[in-house]
């Protein structure tokens, strides 16, 4: 792995021409090799074939080193900015460990380079649009003052419409306290009206902002949980309204995304640590009952899951990307909406010792 640190390295440094028709090759390649691992995992429906599929994932590290090189010289050109914004999805929590077994991440250097420069040099460029749209989903901490700025200054009304969408979107992550929730309901109606008939990843700004505006009226903290049913694996009818008395995590997830494993791991722990505790880890999936029942069956995951194979259990939730957690009090209450990881556990945590807050 020292090897693969330095040849990273050195290929980040190397000071190659940019070049637009290699920078659409690089992106295109890895876009149908992805592809063609998310339908290979798919169709994986044992653990064995599924750990044969993980270890043909396409390389991202690869992909976004040879990306960097072919813009990374002329980032204040327009012809950057689709790439520049597909390297800032690729190069996303990317990680690399040495021969001791530390992990470092990769490429922090560079994405603070292509925000920076972006923040000087494309604000007012109405071709922004694809670098907002990966701004969302960046996990960039700078992320939200960007997509702020461009909805204030960019010249071009949809532009401003989506990046105000996105604003919306992440001020989701700062919780529900009054200014934060005015500021959401500003940018959305901002949205709405500037760019309404605009398209991010297929789905009209208009929809997903009616989605937030229902996510903000029905799923926020302290809302009652909507009541959804669903069938197990086992065939057994399964009602969140009957769980009224326990906390339940309610976790919609599926196999086809780059942090499964991950996902897994983290809900097989929870799973453990509350099982003598009136805690249900509750899944909701569009995975196949067949491969759910699968994986239960040889203990890859120990929760138990509802088959959502049409996913419309994850519409009534306006589950728009997976995994997403939701932690329910035993009053029917949503107290957490968010990612898997340690705030759900410190938040079923205060619920189970309520006089420890």
């Amino acid at each position: 792995m020292l090897k693969h640190l330095a040849i990273l390295c050195l290929l980040l440094s190397t000071g190659a021409p940019a070049n637009p028709t290699e920078a659409e090759r690089t992106k295109r390649s890895f876009e149908l090799s992805s592809e063609k691992w998310i339908l290979e995992m798919t169709l994986a429906d044992t653990p064995e074939a599924r750990r044969e599929v993980i270890a043909r994932r396409p390389d991202p590290i690869a992909a976004a080193t040879e990306l960097w090189r072919n813009i990374a010289s002329e980032l204040a050109q327009e012809w950057t900015i689709p790439y520049a914004a597909f390297f800032l999805t690729v190069s996303r929590n990317l990680t690399t460990t040495d021969d001791s077994g530390s992990t470092k991440p990769v490429f922090i250097n560079e994405r603070q380079r292509l925000l920076k420069t972006f923040s000087e040099t494309h604000v007012e460029n109405p071709g922004i649009t694809p670098f907002a749209i990966a701004l969302i989903d960046s996990g960039e901490p700078q992320a939200l003052s960007l997509l702020e700025k461009i909805a204030k200054e960019n010249p071009d009304e949809a532009t401003q419409g989506i990046a105000a969408l996105g604003a919306a979107l992440l001020l989701k992550t700062l919780g529900d306290d009054p200014e934060v929730m005015a500021k959401r309901l500003n940018f959305l109606r901002e949205a709405i009206i500037k760019s309404a008939d605009q398209t991010v990843a297929g789905t009209s700004v208009a929809d997903i902002a009616s989605d937030e505006l229902y996510v903000i009226r029905y799923l926020s903290k302290s809302r009652e949980a909507p009541s959804i049913t669903g069938t197990d694996v086992a065939g057994r009818s399964v009602k969140l309204a009957d769980l009224k008395g326990r906390i339940v995590v309610l976790l919609f997830w599926d196999a086809k995304t780059d942090e499964t494993d991950r996902i897994i791991q983290l809900t097989n722990q929870l799973t453990t640590k509350y099982r003598e505790n009136p805690v249900t880890i509750l899944g909701v999936t569009p995975e196949s009952a067949e491969r759910i029942r699968t994986l239960q069956g040889d203990g890859s995951i120990l929760w138990s899951n509802i088959s959502d194979p049409i996913e419309k259990l994850s519409k009534e939730y306006r589950i728009s990307s997976r995994p997403a957690v939701f932690v329910i009090d035993a009053q029917g209450k949503i107290q957490y909406t968010g990612l898997p990881g340690s705030f759900v556990e410190l938040t079923v945590d205060a619920l189970l010792n309520p006089e420890k807050k």
